[in-house]
């Protein structure tokens, strides 16, 4: 089978670009003629998928207004990189490639759209996300966002089945466009991510530093876990990046934090396997896939009790759901974890055995597969 998939860009780490990757390598080795159009590509992020073929546009990213200047431009390219493509199904993904997919639709309505949707269009139904957006983007988001309601919800109308990567997303699906869907859990490559380090005093959480990821109610907690002589490891990169830095030396906990910045692939699965709990504190994410990398890597994680993220881990199993709103919940869970050292292996063991049985590539990209063929 022809599969072509539509994500904008592979610029930097992230759980929706990771989905695309490692499902189109997997349905390539399985068989399957996989083709993933996007506006760019990191070199270090897709070197290592090489059953994949790749197709660039180019073109201004979605965070930009010259972006939407120029997106009839954008569509042009779309259109002529895959003018003589042999195509039996469209896989469209996030915001904004899942249009490129459903204006493709509508010019080839013969071609089966599949759309996976990771979430309702964040950019255009979350209010949180679009809030935490840098101006003059946020101005214009805000400005446009009822008529964006409306272009969005016809276009996704082109799509002729819908995917999605939890049930939370599925909920919000029906409720956001009133279609059904099926879910699919993303998974994680366990060959990668396992128990292979010693446990050290540390915590560790990872995720594109913007305001929705709420990584300011981690560094709260650190306040009160002063006198445990705990480090916290953050790794990533976004835009508020600078004040988390500034909060952790106002709230006087700035020897306590180290601020890692973008880490590579290749390290990940060490600061995993170290630390005694991965804290996930982002509220209604719609998956997450840190969690299930940690709880693949042999480490417990505490995780806000909203969002998907309550369908991979179990609480008081592989690690704890709690409201990352009430700090002294969260405290209490981290100090369990840190000064339990029993508790800390049990969950461990629950944690890798739990991924290697629900939670892997491997078994998603067979689901997506076995999918396509009930077209």
């Amino acid at each position: 089978m022809n599969i072509l998939y539509f994500h904008p860009h592979f610029t930097y780490p992230g759980g929706a670009g990771k989905f695309v990757l490692e499902t189109g390598e997997r349905l390539a080795k399985m068989g399957h003629n996989v083709t993933i159009l996007a506006q760019s590509g990191d070199p270090e992020i897709i070197k290592n998928y090489s059953s994949i073929k790749f197709k660039f546009i180019g073109g201004p990213l979605p965070n930009t207004i010259s972006h939407w200047v120029q997106f009839p431009l954008l569509m042009k390219r779309v259109f002529e990189a895959t003018k003589y493509m042999d195509i039996d199904v469209i896989f469209p993904q996030v915001f904004p490639a899942n249009y490129w997919g459903f204006l493709f639709k509508k010019k080839y309505s013969g071609i089966p759209c599949v759309w996976f949707c990771h979430e309702p269009s964040a950019f255009v139904h979350n209010y949180e996300v679009i809030y935490g957006l840098n101006e003059p983007m946020k101005t214009l988001a805000l400005v446009s966002n009822p008529i964006m309601k409306q272009i969005d919800k016809f276009l996704m109308n082109s799509s002729d089945k819908i995917l999605t990567n939890s049930l939370f997303s599925s909920h919000n699906i029906k409720r956001v466009y009133n279609r059904d869907s099926i879910v699919i859990y993303p998974g994680v490559d366990i060959s990668k991510f396992k128990p292979v380090e010693r446990k050290e005093n540390y915590i560790f959480s990872i995720g594109r530093l913007t305001k929705f990821k709420r990584m300011d109610l981690l560094l709260k907690s650190m306040v009160h876990l002063k006198d445990k002589n705990l480090h916290l490891y953050i790794g990533g990169d976004g835009e508020e990046k600078n004040n988390l830095i500034l909060m952790s030396k106002e709230l006087g906990i700035s020897d306590s934090v180290t601020f890692l910045g973008k880490i590579p692939e290749s390290q990940l699965n060490s600061y995993y396997s170290k630390a005694k709990a991965v804290i996930f504190p982002t509220i209604g994410e719609p998956f997450g896939i840190v969690p299930i990398e940690a709880m693949a890597s042999g480490t417990p994680v505490i995780a806000g009790i909203c969002g998907g993220v309550v369908e991979s881990v179990k609480d008081g199993v592989t690690g704890y759901l709690v409201d990352p709103t009430d700090t002294e919940s969260l405290v209490l869970k981290i100090n369990d974890l840190i000064t339990n050292p029993d508790l800390c292996s049990q969950m461990s063991n629950n944690s890798r055995a739990h991924i290697e049985k629900n939670f892997t590539w491997d078994i998603t990209a067979k689901k997506i597969h076995e999918f396509f063929y009930s077209l």
